[in-house]
């Protein structure tokens, strides 16, 4: 029953090559550098947000500024017509026009001022912004090389143990082979076990002292195989 302990063997191989690439898709490294992405991108969306505000403020601000310059136009305007007119109703009606325009004007000033106090705000926003950036960038890089560092290593821990599985699987027969790896489909970590006293190391169910007796006296020629789970039984 050599075969089994040489199946074992490469069972064993295989459950670590499992927990190895089980590991690589659940490494801290990965949920640093997650974190580490999600922060950065929180910066720049508000960093964005900023240039988006002084975008809009300034659009806003040259619009005020064009109109302003049509309402000095026309205030100008108005002041000439004021002086060649004789009609007190005509001078009356001129007079309200210019003070309509003046507070037309005056509103457009302070829209002005608002519009100037969103840009310095959403500036001043985002130089303090900035430095923060820099750092979280910094902070990404460095959990991107841990996490490719991380990788490698058990990278380079499956390459090595696929190499070894290739080297124990060579002394197994091709036959048993398939078998085995029909049986991992069903019990991945237990295709072959040993007996822990009379309990099956595969289904952890208990084997009769008369079914043991009978598996220890085959020959080597026949392989013994858990009655309750079908698991190959090592001795």
């Amino acid at each position: 029953m050599t075969v089994l302990s040489d199946l074992l063997a490469v069972q064993t191989t295989d459950i670590a090559i499992s927990q190895a690439k089980h590991r690589i898709t659940h490494l801290q490294e990965t949920i640093d550098r997650e974190a580490a992405k999600k922060a950065l991108a929180e910066i720049e969306a508000q960093i964005a947000s900023c240039d988006a505000e002084i975008v809009a403020a300034n659009s806003e601000i040259t619009k005020v500024d064009r109109l302003s310059h049509e309402h000095d136009d026309k205030l100008v305007k108005l002041n000439k017509q004021l002086k060649t007119v004789i009609a007190p109703r005509e001078a009356e009606a001129l007079q309200h026009e210019i003070a309509t325009v003046t507070t037309e004007r005056s509103a457009l000033d302070d829209r002005e001022l608002e519009l100037m106090g969103v840009v310095e705000e959403n500036e001043n926003k985002k130089n303090k912004l900035v430095p923060v950036q820099t750092s979280a960038k910094s902070t990404l890089a460095a959990a991107t090389m841990a996490l490719s560092s991380a990788k490698q290593k058990i990278d380079a821990e499956i390459a090595a143990l696929t190499e070894q599985r290739s080297a124990q699987s060579l002394v197994v027969p091709t036959s048993l082979m398939s078998t085995y790896e029909a049986k991992r489909k069903h019990r991945p970590d237990g295709a072959v076990c040993r007996l822990t006293g009379p309990t099956c190391g595969s289904c952890h169910l208990d084997i009769s002292q008369g079914e043991i007796n009978s598996m220890r006296a085959m020959s080597e020629s026949e392989l013994p195989e858990c009655p309750h789970c079908g698991s190959f039984i090592v001795f």
